[in-house]
């Protein structure tokens, strides 16, 4: 969301206080974080706001330089303003293809749990990301986004800490087991203390809920053989360097652990994560990636395809961005921006 429109939303609907702009500041904890992406979802009252929102996301993600997106939704802050979770979903949807009309972005969803809560709303979610992503139920559900299944992927969101891995089995195993081909993509790795640190959190993750990618994952650093295994195992990590510093995950960007993951072989992306409370965007992380962490061209390329490559885009979109990518490291003057 854009800080603007927040500011719109509020006074539209008289939501007060307006949610403190946390812009470029580092947060004092992840609960402080939490309470500000709350305090913004109350902002969203009626279908009109949705459409906007996802609009404004599909024009910022074309200005800096996307093609596919997968936003990971917390519909459990919004959802009973618009029909419960599967009418969220379908107006998400239909703003979906209305976006990707106007500005050739396309997107696919990320339902994800919320640590913190019942495990009743984790199967729950579970069982509509498994309807929303299976490409017979999807249509009849309304749930699709230019044909396709307008669900893409199972997050898990939330404070690791007292929220082990184990407790959302089988949420995972409902919604991205039997084939349904959708992806097993939690938060992991980000915000410990956890017991046995952050790396734990990551390993847990890939052995109990088959993790095919994960958001941050940077604290896997710290182990060689949680390294070794995601390696082995070839998953990716969505890495938000912006977001890991200021909230203290690092000391520093300086001291960001991407190269080395990189360099030892780890798959990553580079993200924005929210560009609302960390005031940057696609661009900016790259060119912050290059500049502060001195990654090569060849490895920005390498964190680009790999975007493309670990996502649910459309196989013959994802052919052309991959050509595309390599163009640009190639310096062909024809290559589009990617």
């Amino acid at each position: 969301m854009r800080r603007q429109t927040l500011v719109d939303l509020c006074a539209r609907h008289s939501v007060s206080p307006v949610p403190p702009d946390t812009r470029n500041r580092r947060f004092d904890g992840f609960s402080a974080f939490v309470d500000v992406y709350v305090a913004a979802c109350e902002s969203l009252r009626d279908t009109s706001d949705l459409d906007r929102l996802v609009l404004e996301v599909a024009e910022d993600a074309a200005s800096a330089g996307c093609r596919w997106i997968e936003p990971a939704l917390s519909l459990t802050f919004y959802r009973g303003r618009f029909g419960g979770t599967e009418g969220t979903l379908r107006a998400l949807c239909r703003a979906a293809e209305r976006a990707e009309n106007q500005t050739g972005v396309a997107m696919g969803f990320v339902l994800a749990v919320e640590r913190q809560l019942p495990l009743s709303e984790a199967m729950h979610l579970a069982e509509v990301a498994r309807t929303a992503s299976a490409s017979a139920s999807a249509p009849a559900r309304g749930m699709t986004v230019h044909g396709r299944p307008g669900v893409v992927g199972f997050g898990l969101h939330g404070p690791e800490g007292g929220h082990p891995p184990a407790g959302f089995e089988e949420a995972f195993r409902v919604a991205c087991g039997g084939g349904h081909g959708l992806k097993s993509v939690p938060h992991a790795g980000e915000i410990a203390p956890v017991p046995g640190g952050g790396a734990r959190s990551v390993r847990d993750a890939v052995s109990v809920l088959n993790a095919e990618r994960i958001g941050h994952g940077v604290l896997a650093a710290e182990d060689g053989p949680t390294l070794d295994l995601i390696v082995e195992k070839g998953i990716c990590l969505d890495v938000c360097v912006t977001s890991n510093h200021l909230l203290r995950v690092v000391d520093g960007v300086v001291n960001h652990p991407l190269p080395r993951l990189i360099r030892r072989g780890v798959q990553c992306t580079i993200n924005s994560d929210d560009s609302l409370l960390f005031g940057c965007d696609l661009s900016s992380e790259y060119e912050l990636c290059r500049r502060q962490l001195g990654m090569t061209d060849e490895e920005l390329v390498k964190c680009a395809a790999a975007s493309f490559l670990h996502s649910s885009a459309p196989r013959e979109l994802v052919d052309r961005a991959l050509a595309d990518i390599q163009a640009w490291l190639n310096d062909d003057p024809n290559a589009e921006e990617v």
